[in-house]
């Protein structure tokens, strides 16, 4: 699968966008994203939810899990 370069700010806003869709997380709030400089990774960035708003804890970093999966040929 080919590699998509995307800039940090636009791969915030598609990630956001993703957890957003996953049930019970509509008004999650901040993610941030992460550089990974491990050679071994699938990828060079991970993310993390910052302020999940009104949506469980535990249901926002399932959903990042999720986003993430989705995201694997995105690089930055």
């Amino acid at each position: 699968m080919a590699k998509i370069l995307l800039s940090m700010p636009d791969l915030r806003r598609r990630a956001l966008a993703e957890i957003r869709q996953q049930a019970g997380c509509h008004n999650v709030q901040d993610i941030t994203i992460n550089r990974v400089t491990d050679e071994r990774a699938g990828n060079n960035w991970s993310l993390c939810v910052l302020s999940a708003g009104a949506a469980d804890a535990n249901t926002a970093a399932r959903a990042a899990l999720l986003s993430k999966a989705f995201c694997v040929a995105i690089t930055i």
